[in-house]
């Protein structure tokens, strides 16, 4: 961890670093897979790494190479791919990748000398095509539930960095910082607010685990339990809400999940953790209240500074859902082609307004194709998960919670809701009796 926190200090004095970082990470990584043929989830390994990594390449980046975290999952999983074999049971997603095509050769058909075509089409179709190939590489693939903790853990240097980057960013003068309920971009070190609280979100619940499963090293736990806190807070006073509630509905489910698997005597034990988490997550709230004068409240209840209620309740996000609704009516079969929505919305009064929910730009990019897209996104893991219930799969409700809310209010912006809805499609198993003691204990 230390480590991560050093490299959040270079990568904010030192923005250009970030470049260098991320080619010696895509050189290692290529080596590793290599080397090992992928006989270890050397690639999941690595996605995961760069859920995180992703975001902090772009917070220094000033814009260039944007798209590379979603590149870099793509090539990873194309390395493995010559190693390990693709189950023919994950044929939805090769059928997924065939519908996106009518899409796009309407696209480029009908605008190919207006506009930069490839750009349009990679903005959006990239971060579904990530998610497709990461998929065939989890999917039917069986992994042990100590196994993919490990793999998970990877995600938690870079969002220690990138906790680092923005404590050092942030302003000292609360005054000046915490003047509006607006998203805040002071906070979120100058990206985004909606993905950095998605980001944030995530690291909540990736410090939970770890903290849950780390039984044995007790000043690791604790410094789990403190930056689950710190996590808390800061995406808090990012004043964006969609990653602090989905964090919050990932945490619940999975306590629900893992209360049902215990034994009666585990579960009282179990209510003991829930109920310290309880006490972190209001203690959390109250901090953050302090700090930001009481405009956090006001955030969370849809108020501005002066506290009078505002009229959209999802920041105007509504408004863009309706006009690609009204795409997709107008448009059925085909839709009005990847990329086209939000230049349309010109003459809606959203000049270039991109949509920020998935489900809604797959329905007026690709019509009835991107209905066909997204019910097989829903049912193929649900329907997988119910098939295999043997498997003690208890990360596969809060990570499906995870990509279905995040891509509502923040669509595939970043890699993450990709990967790990991926992650929905492993087997996961209990490896042996000293692993379901461990769980036991909890």
């Amino acid at each position: 961890m230390a480590f991560h926190v050093l490299l959040g200090l270079i990568v904010h004095f030192f923005g250009s670093f970030v470049f260098i970082y991320y080619a010696v990470f895509l050189a290692a990584g290529t080596y590793w897979i290599v080397k090992s043929n992928d006989r270890d989830f050397q690639t999941l390994t690595l996605m995961l790494y760069v859920v995180g990594l992703e975001v902090l390449f772009r917070m220094r980046s000033d814009g260039a190479l944007y798209d590379l975290g979603k590149y870099s999952i793509i090539y990873f999983c194309v390395l493995s791919f010559g190693f390990i074999r693709i189950n023919l049971k994950a044929w939805p997603y090769f059928l997924i990748l065939l519908l996106f095509i009518p899409g796009i050769v309407l696209t480029v058909n009908t605008f190919f000398f207006e506009i930069d075509v490839r750009k349009k089409i990679m903005f959006n179709l990239l971060g579904p095509i990530s998610l497709v190939f990461a998929s065939l590489y989890a999917y039917n693939k069986s992994i042990s539930l100590n196994k993919f903790n490990e793999c998970l853990f990877a995600a938690c240097g870079p969002l220690i960095s990138i906790l680092t980057l923005i404590i050092v960013f942030t302003p000292s003068n609360n005054a000046e910082v915490f003047e509006s309920t607006k998203s805040n971009f002071a906070t979120s070190g100058g990206f985004g607010p909606n993905q950095m609280s998605v980001i944030l979100g995530l690291g909540i619940f990736i410090f939970f685990i770890q903290f849950f499963f780390n039984t044995k090293e007790k000043i690791f736990s604790y410094l789990c339990l403190f930056l689950v806190f710190v996590f808390v807070y800061r995406g808090l006073i990012t004043f964006s809400r969609g990653g602090m509630l989905t964090a919050l509905a990932m945490v619940l489910v999975f306590c629900y999940t893992v209360y049902k698997l215990l034994n009666k005597k585990a579960k009282s034990k179990f209510l003991g953790v829930f109920s310290l988490l309880v006490i972190l997550g209001i203690s959390a709230w109250f901090y953050s209240s302090y700090q930001t004068g009481g405009m956090i409240d006001k955030r969370y209840n849809n108020q501005d500074a002066a506290g009078r209620v505002k009229e959209s309740k999802m920041s105007g996000r509504e408004d863009i859902m309706e006009t690609d609704l009204n795409y997709f009516y107008e448009n059925p079969v085909f839709g009005v082609g990847p990329g086209i929505g939000g230049m349309m919305r010109g003459d809606d009064g959203l000049q270039g307004v991109q949509a920020h929910s998935e489900p809604t730009r797959l329905l007026a990019e690709h019509g009835s194709l991107g209905l066909i897209i997204l019910l097989l996104l829903i049912f193929v893991p649900i329907l997988k998960y119910f098939r295999f219930r043997q498997y003690h799969h208890i990360y596969f409700f809060p990570f499906l919670i995870f990509w279905g809310l995040t891509i509502n209010h923040a669509a595939t912006r970043i890699a993450a809701p990709g990967i790990l809805y991926a992650l929905t499609l492993l087997n996961v198993y209990i490896k042996n009796e000293e692993d379901e003691d461990s769980v036991s204990r909890q």
